[in-house]
């Protein structure tokens, strides 16, 4: 214990020393005395984690919707909250599991990830712009400590649980926001107070998207696949109470379904349709009864009748443009259909001219820009806004293949273990987070950045829920 606590003593010492006179010579007042005292309370937690690793991936998955408040850009790069998380969690975890000398748990998932990693790092030698290759690369490297603080501190169905409330309590979080962020728009308010960027408040549609702490929009609904599948496959089994309280739960879905509508994001109606699609086929016995029924009815009439009224509450044209938006009606103009038809003509041109390599890790933007030295300042670099054909024409078929062959490792991983576990909890949340990740990649195919930071939360806790599932089976 008295040789864990000095090394815990060290790292923080020089961490903190290290990083506090970065800050103090690149930041100016006050901000980099923000900065510090946030990264002091961080490291602080040190300590905490390498007692209990797992609240590393509890205090992650309630950070997950925070994406774009709070962050601070440092070198052109967003440093989140959840990165100085990972970062101090993944120090935290090395000391525990030294300290421990605890083994490793077996992983299937894992090899893919470190290959998918590996073949990412070949791409790189065909960059022309390197520096924003490194860039891209040092983000997926921090996906891939992600997965690994997330599948070794997660061992048990508790650790599973207290997860999964921490993920729920972050959505009510976000979600609730979501809705006061649209109704302070529609009262007037500015962006300063609402948090809404330019082009997604009333000045365009005549009413806003809401995208609460997210980045964008599209971001935000994709991240609510997550809870929103939570509570409903959770309270389908009746398992809900374990995690979340059931009535606030049927609240909180409700605020959140509500939220994805206002969203608006064409791409996650598409991944919800193919969500329901899933859930008819897979679960009709359990939802085909008439108290289920009868509350997904009351349900469907609440969340309709919210979006409706919250629509109307808009400008006069709110409706009419929500509409025409969702019924593609500016397929022939404007940026969204147009811009991503766009795109992808370009990527898929350059994917047949660079079949192996492509033309290097998060050099799509550099190479149809021209190459210029800095990100260009009005809307910076270019993206597919197609996932698939940005890994395509970025790393040809050797990074594309490894990520098919990762997403293929972990659908059969999971399967694996719906099919082998009989403990209901567990097959629950497989079950919830499988099909949250299937309909994340329907929206790929319409949005393309490759480090969010929640999608590869929910591949790691997929993971480990998939694992815990089957080591129970074992014994």
């Amino acid at each position: 214990m008295k040789n864990r606590g000095l090394i815990v003593f060290y790292f923080i010492a020089i961490i903190l020393a290290f990083v506090s006179g970065i800050a103090l010579s690149y930041l100016k007042f006050p901000i980099g005395l923000v900065f510090i005292l946030s990264l002091t309370l961080a490291i602080g937690l040190i300590p905490l984690i390498v007692k209990k690793p797992v609240i590393a991936p509890i205090l992650i998955g309630f950070f997950l919707p925070f994406e774009r408040v709070p962050t601070l850009e440092i070198g052109g790069a967003t440093l989140k909250i959840n990165h100085i998380l990972i970062l101090i969690s993944l120090i935290a975890c090395l000391i525990s599991f030294f300290a421990e000398r605890s083994k490793i748990p077996r992983d299937k998932v894992r090899f893919s990830v470190i290959y998918f990693l590996l073949f990412l790092l070949i791409s790189l030698t065909v960059a022309i712009n390197f520096s924003r290759a490194i860039q891209v690369y040092v983000f997926m490297l921090l996906m891939g400590a992600l997965y690994m603080i997330v599948t070794l501190s997660v061992k048990t169905k508790e650790d599973i649980k207290k997860v999964l409330t921490a993920i729920l309590w972050g959505a009510l979080f976000s979600g609730f926001f979501g809705l006061m962020q649209f109704a302070g728009d529609a009262v007037g308010l500015p962006n300063e107070i609402t948090l809404l960027k330019e082009g997604y408040d009333q000045s365009t549609f005549g009413f806003a998207r809401i995208q609460a702490f997210s980045q964008e929009p599209l971001y935000f609904a994709n991240y609510l696949f997550i809870p929103i599948l939570l509570i409903f496959v959770l309270n389908l089994k009746g398992l809900i109470g374990g995690v979340f309280n059931k009535t606030l739960s049927y609240i909180l879905l409700g605020a959140l379904l509500i939220d994805f509508i206002l969203a608006v994001s064409r791409g996650a109606y598409l991944g919800a349709a193919a969500v329901l699609l899933i859930l008819l086929v897979s679960q009709r016995k359990a939802i085909l009864n008439f108290k289920v029924v009868a509350i997904s009815l009351a349900m469907i009439f609440i969340v309709g009748f919210g979006a409706y009224f919250a629509l109307s509450k808009g400008e006069s044209r709110a409706i009419d443009e929500f509409v025409a938006h969702v019924a593609v009606e500016d397929r022939d103009e404007g940026e969204s259909v147009v811009l991503r038809l766009s795109t992808a003509s370009l990527a898929w041109e350059l994917f047949t001219h660079n079949p192996v390599l492509g033309v290097g890790l998060g050099n799509f933007g550099p190479v149809i820009q021209g190459d210029p030295d800095e990100p260009p300042e009005e809307d910076g670099w270019s993206i597919v806004n197609n996932e698939y054909l940005e890994i395509l024409s970025e790393g040809g078929l050797v990074v594309f293949l490894s990520f098919v062959a990762l997403i293929i490792s972990l659908i059969t991983n999971s399967v694996s273990a719906l099919r082998k576990s009989k403990e209901t909890f567990l097959k629950a949340t497989v079950f919830a987070l499988l099909v949250s990740f299937i309909g994340i990649l329907v929206q790929y195919t319409t949005f393309s950045t490759l480090y969010i930071i929640h999608i590869w939360y929910l591949i790691a806790l997929l993971s480990a829920s998939s694992r815990v599932a089957l080591e129970g089976v074992n014994e």
